[in-house]
């Protein structure tokens, strides 16, 4: 049961990762007609810039997940070579509670402000009125789904003898050292 809830939130991350990817191409649609207009006109677009602030919020945190999914977030591994795998082992369960602590923190403050925003209806009042608590949302839901990945690394190293963030048993990876 575990092994199909994990590998559905897995699913949904990189899912979601490839919208963050696709907001990349959105967020130049509205940035790029903006700054032609007003370079050419000198008029803006509105709503552009809320709507590119909006965007950009979309591609940084609905990706957050994808990346731990794919363990491409950073990490310094100087010592892991150096020390036996059940020691690596160990580092790499206190590394991933002590991430799942601190996003869990930052999860539950987004989905407070996210709940609070939402109930306001609160909106950005700066070239025209813009809603600000979708954009809270996805803070919250990408926050969210960091946790869980956190916490299921966590149990994976827990379950696994010998874990390492890229599966290897023991030694440096592969790409240690490369430029």
């Amino acid at each position: 049961m575990y092994s199909r809830i994990s590998g559905a939130l897995r699913r949904l991350s990189l899912v979601l990762g490839a919208i963050s990817g696709a907001g990349t191409a959105v967020l130049m649609l509205t940035v790029v007609p903006d700054l032609l207009a007003r370079n050419l006109f000198g008029k803006a677009i509105y709503g552009m810039s809320e709507t590119g602030i909006f965007v950009l919020v979309i591609v940084v945190f609905l990706a957050l997940s994808t990346a731990q999914v794919r363990k491409e977030h950073f990490h310094v591994g100087v010592l892991d070579a150096y020390l036996s795998p059940e020691a690596v082992r160990l580092i790499w369960i206190g590394r991933h509670a002590l991430s799942a602590m601190v996003c869990g923190v930052f999860t539950w403050y987004a989905t407070m402000g996210a709940i609070a925003s939402t109930k306001l209806n609160e909106q950005s009042y700066a070239v025209i009125e813009y809603p600000i608590w979708p954009a809270k949302i996805v803070v919250a839901l990408g926050l969210l789904l960091l946790t869980v990945q956190f916490l299921m690394d966590m149990l994976e190293a827990i379950t696994t003898p010998g874990y390492t963030i890229h599966g290897a048993q023991s030694g440096a990876p592969e790409s240690a050292g490369a430029l």
